[in-house]
Parts: C-alpha cells; sequence; structure tokens
C-alpha cells in the first residue's frame, strides 16, 4: 500500500531522479538483451568457425590438429610434406571472378529508367497516328486542289495531325530528359563508389568468399569516418621574419592558403565487413529475413577515441570506457589465424568490443533509447508510434554502454549488408568455399604422397639381416657406411654358413603415382577450376576453335557464380546508392524512376568469346568485296579491344583523327594516281615517239635497200658493158678489182701505222716542252696519198 501511495505521489509530482533511475533500468535491460543476442549468435557460430579455422589451415599448407599430432608423434619418421593446391586453385578463382566482375575499362552495373518501354511504344504509337492523320490531311488538300471534290474534314483532319504530332514530340522530350538524368545519376554513383574504393572493397569480398565460403560488404553508410580533405581559405600574408604583411590601406594582407579540414564523410560509402566480426541472424538462409544484424567491431584506446569524434556518438559514455579496462577478452580465432600463418606474437586483451545492431525494434524501446541519448526529436516523433509497430534503427553499444541511437536514415528500409556466398548452403547465410569443396582430394593427394615418399625412402637400399651370435664389427659399431668394413668371424661358425642375409622393399611409385594424378583430377573436377580455366593448356587441343569450345565449357559454372554475385551483391548495392541520392543527395537534376542492370553475367563474362568472334569477323570479313562495305570497321576495332580488356580510347584514335587520317589518304591518293596518270601520258608519248622514230628508221632502211639494190643493178649493167667492150669475161674484171682492193687496204694499213707513230712522236715532243713537227697533211710512205684521203 505504501508503494502504491508513492506511485501516486510521483505521477503528482515527477521525480526527475526517480525518471532517470527508471530510464536507467530499462536502457540496461535493452543493452543487456543485446548483449545476450551477441553472446548467443557467438555461441551459434562457433561450429562454423572452426570450419573456417581449417579451411585456413589448408589454404596455408598445414595440417589438421588431428593428422599433425600423428604425423609428430614421439618416434615417428613418416614423411611430413604437404603438397599445397589449395592456394593456388583459391587464388585462381578469385583473380578470375575479379577479372570478369570487374574490368578495367567497363562497369559491371548499369541504371536505366523504368518508364522507357512503356514511353517507347507510346512515343511510336503517338508517332504512326501522326503519320496517318497527317497523311489523311495530305490526301484531303490535295483532293481539293485537283477539284475532285472538297472534303469538308480536312481542316479537322489536320487539327488531329497537328495534336497527334506535338503529344509524339512531348512523349519523345520526357524519354530523351529521363536518359539524361538516368545518365547524371550514373555519373554520380559511379563517382561515389570510386571515392569509396568500390573495387577494393569487393575484391577483398570476393577473397573471402573464396577462402572461407562467404564474403559481406555493407554500403552506402555515412559518418562512420573522419572524412579528411585539403581547402583552400584566406588568411593573413605573412613576412619572412613572421610578421603580418599589412597594405596600404592599413589591413592585412589576406593571401591563399591550403588547410587540411575534418569533416564527418557525409558522402556515401562502401565498406568492407569483416566475416569473423559479422553475425547474422542463424536461424535464416537469406540475409534480408534475419531479426537484425551485429557486427562487432575490434578498437584500441586510439579507435575508441576516434569514434568519440563522429557525430551522434555519447562522447560521456566512451569517456568512461576509456576510464576502466575492457571487460571481454580478445576472440580466440586471432589466436589461432596467428598461429597458422606462422606469427607466434601473444594476441593483446586490450581490445575493446564495440557492437553494432541494425535492425527491428519496438517503437517502445527506440523511445527509451531517444530518451537516453537526449533526442527529443526521436522522442516526440516516436509519442504517436503504436506499440505494436516494430521499426528500423541503428545501435552502438559495449560493456552495458550505449555509444549511438539513430532512427534507420533510408526510407527503403532495405538491410545495408550484401553477402556473397562461392557455394551457398541450403539452411545458413553463410556458404562455403573452395578449400572446404577439396578438402578430401586434397587428404587424399597428400596421404598419398607421404606414402611415396615413405616407400621410397624404405626402398633406396636393401635391408640387411645379420647373425650377431656368429659375426661381430671389428670396431664394435653395427652401422654400415661407406668404404671396406672388416668383420669379425665368432668361433664355431660352419664354413660357407651366410652370416648376412638382404632383402629389398619394392618400390611403389608408380602406383601412388596413379593415386596422386586421380586426386588431381578430383580437385580440378570438384572445384569446377580445370587448368584450361587457370590459363594452363595441357594436352588439349590446339586449334582456335577447340581452344574457344574449352574456354567456353569451363565458363558455364563461372556464369552461374557471376549470376549470383550480380543477384545477391551488385544489384542490392547498386539500388542502396540509388536509393540514397533520391532521399539525401540535393542535386534536383539527377533524379527519376530507374531500374539497376546488373551485366556481371550477361556482357563481361562472354568478352573471351566476342574477342575471337570479332578477330574471326575483322580477318575474314572486313577485306570481303560484298560484307566488307557493310561492317562498321570503326566499331568492330574498339568492340576488339574492348573484349581484350585494353582501353579503347588509348589506343584508337577518335573519330576525328581518324576523318582527318582517312581524308590526307585520300588527298595522297588523289595525287598519287594523277602522278600515275601523268607518268602513264609521259610513258605513252615517249612510247609513240618510239613507235614514229622505228617506222621512219624501218622507212629508211627500206629505202636504202631499194637503192642498194638498183647501184647493184647499176653495177652488174656497167659490168657487162664493160666486158663487151674490152673483150673480157666478168671473172676477169672481179679479179682485176679484188687485187685493186688489196693494194688499198695494204696502203690504209701503212697510212694508219705511220699515223700512230706521228703521234706518238707528237707526245714525247709536248712532254719535252717543244712544238711537234708536222707535215701539213698525212703523206703515205710511198708518197702518194690514199684514195678518200684527205690532202
Amino acid at each position: 500500500m505504501a508503494d502504491e501511495e508513492i506511485i501516486e505521489q510521483g505521477e503528482q509530482q515527477p521525480n526527475p531522479e526517480l525518471e532517470r533511475q527508471k530510464l536507467a533500468e530499462r536502457l540496461g535491460g535493452i543493452i543487456g538483451r543485446f548483449e545476450n543476442m551477441a553472446t548467443k549468435r557467438i555461441a551459434q557460430r562457433q561450429s562454423l568457425e572452426d570450419r573456417w579455422l581449417e579451411d585456413l589451415a589448408q589454404y596455408h599448407g598445414r595440417y589438421d590438429a588431428d593428422t599433425q599430432r600423428k604425423l609428430n608423434a614421439p618416434g615417428s619418421k613418416k614423411s611430413k610434406l604437404f603438397i599445397n593446391l589449395t592456394r593456388p586453385k583459391t587464388d585462381a578463382m578469385s583473380a578470375r571472378l575479379m577479372d570478369l566482375l570487374f574490368p578495367t575499362d567497363d562497369k559491371n552495373w548499369g541504371i536505366q529508367p523504368t518508364p522507357v518501354p512503356r514511353l517507347t511504344k507510346a512515343s511510336e504509337q503517338a508517332e504512326r497516328a501522326a503519320f496517318d492523320a497527317k497523311k489523311k490531311a495530305d490526301e484531303a488538300a490535295a483532293a481539293q486542289q485537283e477539284g475532285q471534290g472538297a472534303d469538308p474534314q480536312a481542316a479537322a483532319l489536320k487539327a488531329q495531325a497537328d495534336i497527334a504530332q506535338q503529344k509524339a514530340e512531348e512523349l519523345q522530350g520526357i524519354i530523351e530528359e529521363g536518359g539524361r538524368r538516368c545518365d547524371l545519376m550514373a555519373a554520380e554513383i559511379d563517382d561515389q563508389l570510386k571515392e569509396s574504393s568500390y573495387h577494393a572493397v569487393k575484391r577483398d569480398q570476393i577473397e573471402d568468399a573464396s577462402k572461407l565460403g562467404t564474403g559481406v560488404t555493407k554500403g552506402p553508410v555515412t559518418g562512420d569516418r573522419v572524412r579528411k580533405g585539403w581547402q583552400m581559405q584566406k588568411e593573413p600574408a605573412r613576412n619572412p621574419d613572421g610578421t603580418p604583411q599589412i597594405g596600404l590601406d592599413g589591413k592585412p594582407v589576406m593571401a591563399d592558403a591550403y588547410k587540411l579540414q575534418m569533416s564527418n564523410g557525409d558522402q556515401p560509402a562502401m565498406r568492407y565487413v569483416d566475416i569473423w566480426s559479422f553475425f547474422p541472424d542463424m536461424d535464416v538462409r537469406n540475409i534480408e529475413d534475419g531479426e537484425g544484424n551485429l557486427e562487432r567491431h575490434l578498437m584500441n584506446q586510439k579507435k575508441l577515441r576516434e569514434l568519440a569524434r563522429l557525430p551522434g556518438f555519447d562522447k560521456g559514455a566512451i569517456r568512461r570506457l576509456l576510464a576502466g579496462k575492457p571487460k571481454a577478452p580478445a576472440p580466440s580465432y586471432l589466436a589461432s589465424i596467428r598461429d597458422i600463418t606462422g606469427d607466434k606474437q601473444q594476441v593483446t586483451s586490450g581490445l575493446y568490443h564495440v557492437w553494432e545492431y541494425s535492425g527491428q525494434l519496438s517503437a517502445e524501446d527506440m523511445q527509451d533509447l531517444a530518451l537516453a541519448m537526449g533526442d527529443d526529436a526521436t522522442v516526440k516523433d516516436l509519442a504517436d508510434a503504436d506499440p505494436l509497430d516494430t521499426l528500423n534503427a541503428i545501435v552502438w553499444f559495449c560493456d552495458g554502454e550505449l555509444l549511438k541511437f539513430a532512427i534507420y536514415p533510408y526510407d527503403s528500409g532495405e538491410c545495408l549488408y550484401s553477402v556473397f556466398n562461392l557455394i551457398k548452403d541450403e539452411s545458413s547465410v553463410f556458404g562455403y568455399g573452395v578449400p572446404y569443396v577439396m578438402r578430401d582430394p586434397q587428404k587424399s593427394l597428400n596421404a598419398s604422397w607421404r606414402a611415396m615418399m615413405d616407400n621410397a625412402g624404405n626402398s633406396a637400399g636393401p635391408q640387411i639381416v645379420v647373425a650377431t651370435s656368429q659375426v661381430e664389427p671389428a670396431d664394435g659399431d653395427w652401422t654400415i657406411g661407406g668404404g671396406t668394413k672388416i668383420w669379425k668371424a665368432k668361433e664355431g661358425v660352419p664354413t660357407g654358413h651366410r652370416v648376412f642375409e638382404t632383402f629389398d622393399i619394392p618400390n611403389n611409385q608408380a602406383k601412388f603415382a596413379n593415386i596422386i594424378a586421380l586426386s588431381k583430377q578430383f580437385i580440378d573436377d570438384m572445384t569446377a577450376m580445370p587448368q584450361i580455366a587457370q590459363g594452363e593448356q595441357g594436352n588439349t587441343t590446339k586449334t582456335v576453335q577447340g581452344m574457344a569450345l574449352l574456354m567456353n565449357s569451363a565458363n558455364v559454372v563461372f556464369r552461374r557464380i557471376v549470376k549470383n554475385f550480380d543477384d545477391d551483391v551488385t544489384t542490392p548495392d547498386i539500388r542502396r546508392f540509388y536509393d540514397w541520392n533520391m532521399q539525401f543527395n540535393p542535386k534536383d537534376e539527377i533524379k527519376g524512376d530507374y531500374d539497376v542492370d546488373a551485366r556481371g553475367s550477361s556482357v563481361l563474362l562472354v568478352r573471351e568469346m566476342q574477342a575471337q568472334t570479332l578477330m574471326a569477323v575483322a580477318t575474314q570479313l572486313g577485306g570481303h568485296p560484298i560484307y566488307g562495305p557493310m561492317l562498321k570497321n570503326r566499331e568492330i576495332l574498339r568492340k576488339l579491344f574492348q573484349a581484350l580488356m585494353i582501353p579503347s580510347a588509348d589506343v584508337v584514335l577518335t573519330d576525328t583523327e581518324i576523318d582527318a587520317i582517312m581524308a590526307q589518304a585520300a588527298a595522297n591518293d588523289a595525287v598519287a594516281q594523277a602522278e600515275a596518270k601523268k607518268a602513264d601520258l609521259a610513258q605513252q608519248q615517249h612510247d609513240l615517239e618510239l613507235a614514229k622514230l622505228d617506222a621512219t628508221v624501218a622507212i629508211s632502211n627500206m629505202e636504202n635497200e631499194s637503192k642498194e639494190r638498183i647501184a647493184l643493178l647499176q653495177q652488174e649493167t656497167e659490168l657487162i658493158k664493160l666486158a663487151q667492150q674490152g673483150n673480157i669475161t666478168l671473172d676477169q674484171i672481179d679479179a682485176r678489182m679484188q687485187m685493186h682492193r688489196q693494194t688499198i687496204d695494204s696502203k690504209e694499213r701503212v697510212f694508219t701505222a705511220e699515223a700512230a707513230v706521228e703521234a706518238v712522236n707528237a707526245k714525247s715532243a709536248r712532254a719535252r716542252g717543244e712544238e711537234p713537227k708536222g707535215s701539213g697533211g698525212y703523206i703515205s710512205a710511198g708518197g702518194d696519198a690514199p684514195e678518200g684521203s684527205a690532202v
């Protein structure tokens, strides 16, 4: 009864201290529920963490604990070799996915206006209606002009045509405006992703998924980090001695200076989430279906102080945490990972476990949290909320202290986390990675290799059996080394009795090699990562078409993985960035109704096939006389470089430069053709002159031949007359003529010899400086000049 009276008095006269105590109790209960949730989820995931540790040990070439204990047993001389095929297979998977999903010259996503199909169809219908109306109006007007009867509906048809044309133009304008806004939104999102190192974050996510089966990122997030940037501002200029400069007006001279500015990071960013610190609802399969997500941030005092500089965090609570020591010990997985990687350093325990919860809360709990943070505006907004309503919120807490509370910032209410599983699990949010898939064949490979090494060591030499009762070493050492060794036979050993026996252990290397080959084949089959997908051709076909078929077959599994990445990561990420820009971005010119287009599986994955196909088209059809002129050669070249993952802008000229080169080449061809025509005309003129000269020579030769025949005929006639007059025969006349010719030839030879002697004497006289003597003519030795010579 006394308690009821106190409560009634409290209602009539509120007690602030009592209210604060009640609020603290309620707040402690809420934080306690969150901490219990974190403890429960850590316990639920313990078996999963054990599997991850085994995957990491296999990735780093370490045996599991049981196998390692057997190999290190006292007295064990077995081989401890580990043939690590897990690392190259895992790295090849992650590298392959990064190469397919994030090319250097293109994006694996895009956005497009949602009304495009509807507006395009409506625009086509409007344009068709405008065309039909205009056609009817033109026909009516033509009929009226030709006097074929005036159409009273001509004016109405023309008006309908004008209206239809106006609607078509309006719809086309809407489509163009939507496309322009969509391009601006895509550029804005692309800039935000680049500033947040989107590719690096996704690379870490894919590596986690390849190693452990699951990779996690979150975004867009704002205000979680202090953003640094250099900004120009005005400040007083100073003299060399440090004193401020004063202008003629008596005021300080202002100069430009760059200062490092700290901001709260109001731009949306993508963040990598450590899978070891991510605790979703373990009772669901999809991340969107869970009842809130917990993320653990391990922070030292430095990180905790940086957290106090961010907006919305309770600085008093952070001071209380810094005044004490962390209550929770360091997670056990840190020591296990360092042991796997060979780092024997002990994990420090001075880490604060700061938890971030994002998910649903009741309106009553949210009111209590808002009151605790002094957020009166949120308390007022939640005053009219139905207690049955469940709202989304973000809560930060550590060691019983509430660090931050905020209403979920996004109106869409979509989960901030994107989970990518390399191989999905039908019963869990987490999937399977490459090490888990190839665990059994990796164990088979290692067991076979160890057995081969042990067998090779045992079969390297014979096993020797010695009768110790009949023989002993002279030096007392029973080991057999290199060189000669003396042994003493004991008394009573029968002659010819064998005191040494040797036995050979069979070498089974070929059998173990077959098991190793089968294990490697199983690894390729189970991981869907054959040698051809790792860049090794092996014993496959050498032809281009054969290689294309093999690559296409190897890409079948990658298409499924890339499609899962599109659906589970790319589409949610870009959609959340689009929602953030629609809600918070002040740029109205980028806003519109858009759809996200994830293009990883539909465009980027088939680039290798595209490159080969484009190369075949360019080489086989580019110079074709019929099909060649029909191709867009410039676009083919750019697409070819794009398929080869080479930025076409870096190696292909622009259209303007290509046009200039083509115009210069056409001008050069025209000049060359003109020069060739000129040369052809000159050659033809030359050939014509030669032909004329040949004809003139031929005619002259014909005339000379005719004259010669006439002269011969006249000569024969004269000889006949001479023979008749002198009463001699023609043969006698011919003999006299031959003698006369011989006499003339003899005199000419003498004359030539005398001329040569005279030339030599004249040369000698000139050499002596004397004037050569001449006879005023060439006189033969006989004193008579030869016929036809000049005197």
